[in-house]
C-alpha cells in the first residue's frame, strides 16, 4: 500500500527541483490565463445524480487554462499536451473539473510518477532527459506510451479554445437512492480556429489569443460524460475508454479573462454531493501535492 503522504512529498521535492520552477506558483501548471463565464446545465443527467448544478440552472464558473510544465515562463510554442481547470460555485460548495487534452494519464500510482521524473531529469552533461532512461520508463511501464505519444506529436495549438480536454479520472454520480453510476468527462470545442497562422509563435501566443477571442464575444465549451461499463477499470487513468455513446450535461460559456487566480487549488478530489471520487491512487497523490505546492507558494 502506497504512503500517499511519503510519496507525495517526494514528488513535490522533485518537482520543485526542476529548470525554471518557481517556489510563487504551481508546481506544475505554473503557467496559466484564466476566464470567467457559467455554465448552463441540459438536464440530460436527470435520475442519474443528485446535484442540482448538473441537472438545471446556471452555475457561475472560474476557468483556468494552462501549459502542463512548472515554469511560468515557458513559451506557448513548445509542443505539450495543455490543461484546463474548471471551478463551478455551486451552492453546495465548490465543485472542481481538471482536464488535460492527453487521451490518458501516464501513471498509474505515485511511485511510478516519481520513476517518471527521474526518468525525464535533464542529464547534468547535455541538459536534456537521457534517452535511455526514457526507454527504461517505457519498457517498465508501457500503459505510459499513449500519453507520451500524445506528448511528442501533438502539434502546437493555435488557441485554447481549439481543444478537447479530457477528465482522466473516474468518478461516480449519486442518485437520490445513492446508487453510484460511474463516469468520466470531457470538455468539447464549438468552434473551430482554423490552420495555425505563419511564422513564429510568440512565446504568449495562447494568452494573447484568448484575451482577442473573448474580447470579440463569448465561446463555448460542451461538458460530455461517457458512462462505465462493468469492464472498465474504475481506478487506472491510464486505461482509455472504448469509444460509447456521449452525453452532453450542459453548456459551458466563457466571458471574459480574469487575472490568474493563484495562489488558488483546482483539486478533482473536490466534489459535491451528487459526485463522488473513485478509488484512484493518482487522484489521492495529487490531492496532497496540490497541498504541498500551496503551501510552498503561500509560505
Amino acid at each position: 500500500m502506497t504512503d500517499v503522504e511519503a510519496t507525495a512529498q517526494t514528488i513535490h521535492d522533485l518537482l520543485r527541483m526542476a529548470p525554471g520552477a518557481s517556489d510563487r506558483h504551481r508546481a506544475l501548471h505554473a503557467k496559466g490565463i484564466a476566464a470567467s463565464g457559467r455554465f448552463v446545465a441540459s438536464g440530460a443527467l436527470s435520475g442519474l445524480t443528485s446535484a442540482a448544478h448538473l441537472l438545471s440552472g446556471s452555475t457561475e464558473a472560474i476557468v483556468r487554462f494552462s501549459h502542463p510544465g512548472g515554469d511560468p515562463k515557458v513559451s506557448d510554442a513548445l509542443p505539450s499536451g495543455r490543461g484546463m481547470a474548471v471551478k463551478l460555485a455551486t451552492a453546495d460548495g465548490s465543485h472542481q473539473l481538471v482536464a488535460v487534452s492527453s487521451p490518458s494519464f501516464l501513471v498509474r500510482d505515485g511511485e511510478a510518477f516519481i520513476d517518471l521524473i527521474l526518468a525525464r531529469a535533464p542529464d547534468p552533461e547535455t541538459g536534456v532527459p537521457d534517452p535511455a532512461k526514457i526507454g527504461a520508463f517505457v519498457a517498465a511501464h508501457p500503459e505510459a506510451l499513449p500519453a507520451i505519444e500524445y506528448a511528442m506529436t501533438a502539434p502546437v495549438p493555435t488557441s485554447y479554445a481549439e481543444l478537447t480536454y479530457n477528465g482522466l479520472h473516474t468518478f461516480f454520480f449519486v442518485d437520490k437512492n445513492v446508487k453510484r453510476t460511474p463516469f468520466r468527462f470531457r470538455f468539447v470545442p464549438t468552434v473551430d480556429v482554423g490552420d495555425a497562422p505563419d511564422g513564429d509563435l510568440d512565446v504568449d501566443h495562447l494568452a494573447t489569443e484568448l484575451e482577442a477571442r473573448l474580447a470579440s464575444g463569448p465561446i463555448d465549451f460542451i461538458l460530455q460524460v461517457v458512462l462505465g461499463t462493468d469492464d472498465d477499470p474504475i481506478d487506472d487513468p491510464t486505461a482509455i475508454w472504448s469509444e460509447r455513446p456521449t452525453i452532453d450535461v450542459g453548456a459551458l460559456t466563457l466571458e471574459a479573462v480574469i487575472p490568474d487566480p493563484e495562489p488558488v487549488i483546482f483539486d478533482p478530489n473536490n466534489v459535491v454531493p451528487g459526485v463522488e471520487v473513485s478509488d484512484d491512487e493518482i487522484l489521492a497523490v495529487r490531492k496532497a501535492v496540490y497541498g504541498l505546492s500551496y503551501a510552498r507558494r503561500t509560505s
